[in-house]
């Protein structure tokens, strides 16, 4: 009978050890195969369908990507792309995809790309920014289909080999080419970094302008920029640092500061004259409102020179015919500065002061309010050129002496593509007498070298024309 009872136990305790290895044999087999059945799947219509979803609900818009290629735990796509017609703010089109997966992970249900890189990726602007209810939902199912066979999934980095942006209404007309971008996606926060390219900007006079770098993170719902570095065509630089969000309304603040940048349209002067030069200075931005931003800055221009403009129509062109004086056709200016504040649609640029030691100072304040100007403008000439001014126009300008100066308050008016002041008639008024008197002069000289009828008309013609105009002021 003891025999009989270790002959069962011996049995039994096989009958265990083998079901243990059964169960060791099966595990290890499901272990093997789990990631190839994984693997399989991934590569299958449906996962394919599956990620093409989600990505579109992530990106706003409806895509498709083209066949997942898959060797080992690498795979490749050719690209992802949104529908010519898929509603959504922005059209997709992903170039050259390629990633891993990590296999250990799959044991945990847990998706893993430890890095993604994208040949290109390009975004136009699309024809909608609201997605219809119908892709809405069905994103959402999708995404619950996913969530039923991986519960994370992980993103170690994302890096875009050239990235492209194009310019449309929705940019305001801005937009970047040929840069590349990293992107390190995060539960809490997500840090980003471009390099190179070219800013595609609306302005033609602006001209080529190269991003040197960009780095920030993203924290919901804020950006932080916490340096860009921008060049333009001349070899001028601009850096850009802050923080926005696109709230309702939006906020943002920040600093902006730049060096040997072109000054817009490549000239300013408001009718007085024109200084061709480029600009340095620094703008700190203190709010985003409903109608733009608000903040205030300075501005000092860089190898600024005093020129009358075209045609001479500006005040400098009429005082140096006038005067007489060539540096008033074209002088360096040593200090050329200002301050200003910026409201929505409204500059207010303060303390002006504009100087060619020795010929002539501009001090003032000028307000652009749209297109608009209003302000007024304290101009000095040198005495000797002020006094010749003041002769000339009958005493009425240029009368206050100040520091070597004889000034004169001019009042700024009319708008940025024709803007006036008060000065310009009464000048142009004692250039005509000026004229009318030379002639006369001549018409005078006239009638003294010749004799008779012929005398007696030019001197006729003379005393009409001091009848006009008066005799010159003293």
């Amino acid at each position: 009978m003891h025999q009989a009872y270790q002959g069962h136990s011996r049995g039994a305790r096989w009958w265990i050890l083998g079901g243990l290895g059964g169960l060791l044999v099966l595990a290890v087999g499901i272990g093997a195969l789990l990631p190839i059945w994984v693997v399989r799947w991934l590569g299958g219509k449906d996962f394919q369908r599956l990620v093409s979803q989600q990505v579109s609900s992530i990106l706003k818009t409806d895509g498709e990507f083209e066949p997942l290629e898959w060797s080992s735990f690498s795979v490749y796509s050719p690209g992802f792309s949104s529908h010519p017609a898929a509603p959504g703010p922005w059209l997709w089109n992903i170039r050259e995809i390629r990633t891993e997966i990590s296999p250990r992970l799959l044991f945990d249900r847990i998706l893993r790309f430890q890095e993604i890189t994208m040949g290109s990726l390009e975004i136009n602007p699309g024809r909608s920014t609201v997605l219809p209810s119908e892709m809405n939902s069905r994103s959402a199912s999708s995404s619950g289909s996913g969530g039923d066979l991986f519960r994370d999934v992980q993103i170690g980095k994302v890096e875009v080999l050239d990235f492209r942006l194009r310019p449309g209404v929705k940019t305001s007309g801005w937009g970047i080419q040929g840069t590349r971008v990293v992107v390190k996606p995060g539960k809490q926060k997500t840090e980003f970094e471009l390099q190179n390219g070219e800013i595609l900007n609306p302005f033609p006079f602006i001209g080529r302008v190269d991003l040197l770098k960009a780095k920030g993170r993203y924290v919901d719902p804020t950006i932080f920029l916490t340096e860009m570095g921008i060049k333009g065509k001349n070899g001028g630089t601009l850096q850009i640092s802050g923080e926005g969000a696109p709230t309702s309304p939006p906020t943002a603040q920040g600093r902006i500061s730049w060096e040997n940048w072109p000054v817009p349209g490549g000239r300013i002067g408001v009718g007085l004259f024109e200084v061709p030069a480029t600009m340095s200075g620094e703008f700190s931005l203190r709010e985003w409102r409903p109608g733009g931003p608000v903040g205030s800055g300075q501005v000092r221009l860089v190898d600024a020179r005093l020129e009358p403009g075209k045609g001479s129509e500006t005040i400098l062109g009429l005082l140096a015919a006038l005067t007489g004086e060539a540096r008033l056709r074209g002088c360096p200016l040593t200090t050329a500065q200002a301050t200003w504040d910026l409201q929505p649609g409204v500059y207010d640029v303060r303390e002006i002061l504009a100087e060619a030691p020795g010929l002539l100072r501009a001090v003032g304040r000028v307000r652009v309010d749209g297109q608009n100007l209003n302000g007024q403008i304290q101009l000095g000439l040198e005495q000797n050129l002020g006094q010749k001014v003041n002769a000339l126009t009958g005493g009425e300008c240029f009368t206050r002496l100040e520091g070597g100066y004889l000034y004169q308050s001019i009042q700024i008016s009319g708008t940025l593509n024709q803007p006036k002041n008060d000065l310009e008639p009464r000048l142009t008024m004692a250039l005509t007498r000026t004229a009318i008197r030379t002639g006369a002069q001549i018409f005078e000289k006239a009638a003294g070298a010749q004799g008779g009828s012929g005398g007696d008309a030019a001197g006729q013609a003379v005393n009409v024309l001091k009848t006009l105009f008066g005799p010159a002021s003293k």
